[in-house]
């Protein structure tokens, strides 16, 4: 990742006042829409915090700040605040991670490590047969972790494409690693770049070059 590129990890277990004051009226509707508090809390805060940090980069008030939607629902800034800053955000548990690039596509996804799935037939399903082969080598006790770093880095790459679903999760492989600190990886025009957010959290940032 360059200068240019940044991902910044968000703690969402905090009041939600304060950034529900920033959210669009489509926010606040799409907010009201979850049945639990704490999902209403979390959507909140992430969005919140998204318009926050873009509100910086472009010296605008958060509030004043709009998206427009591609065909397969991933936001982007209205073409009024130009069109050089992209972003992306995820989160999962009380987590969210939100990269920001200048001139580059980007995609972001993080996972809890919950080690309470049969993970293997997930990878199974969705995986391509080179990640199922290498990942039943990993030691049972590093399984998850594996697992969750193929995951993160499949789907940011995916979701920095911006195509959804039109890129099966199958039809592209990824190294498996068990090191905490695995260097970068190149698919295609992109880099992938695993990152350890939190205790018991993975997550991987995808740019374009």
């Amino acid at each position: 990742m360059t200068d240019d590129d940044q991902c910044w990890c968000v703690r969402l277990d905090v009041a939600p006042e304060p950034y529900y004051a920033m959210l669009s009226d489509d926010e606040r509707n799409r907010s009201a829409r979850f049945r639990f508090e704490r999902d209403q809390r979390r959507f909140v805060v992430a969005r919140g915090a998204l318009r926050e940090l873009l509100g910086r980069y472009l010296d605008t008030d958060p509030g004043q700040i709009r998206f427009i939607y591609n065909a397969f629902g991933k936001p982007e800034l209205h073409p009024d605040f130009g069109d050089r800053l992209r972003f992306n955000l995820a989160h999962s548990g009380d987590i969210a991670l939100i990269a920001i690039a200048r001139d580059a596509d980007v995609g972001v996804d993080v996972e809890c490590i919950e080690g309470c799935g049969d993970y293997a037939d997930v990878a199974r399903s969705f995986f391509s047969t080179t990640e199922v082969d290498a990942l039943s080598r990993v030691p049972r006790d590093l399984y998850d972790q594996a697992f969750f770093s193929c995951w993160t880095m499949k789907e940011a790459y995916v979701k920095g494409r911006g195509e959804g679903l039109a890129i099966p999760l199958a039809s592209f492989s990824v190294p498996i690693s068990t090191d905490p600190a695995p260097a970068a990886v190149r698919c295609g025009r992109w880099s992938l770049f695993a990152l350890r957010p939190a205790p018991g959290y993975v997550g991987a940032v995808a740019v374009s070059s």
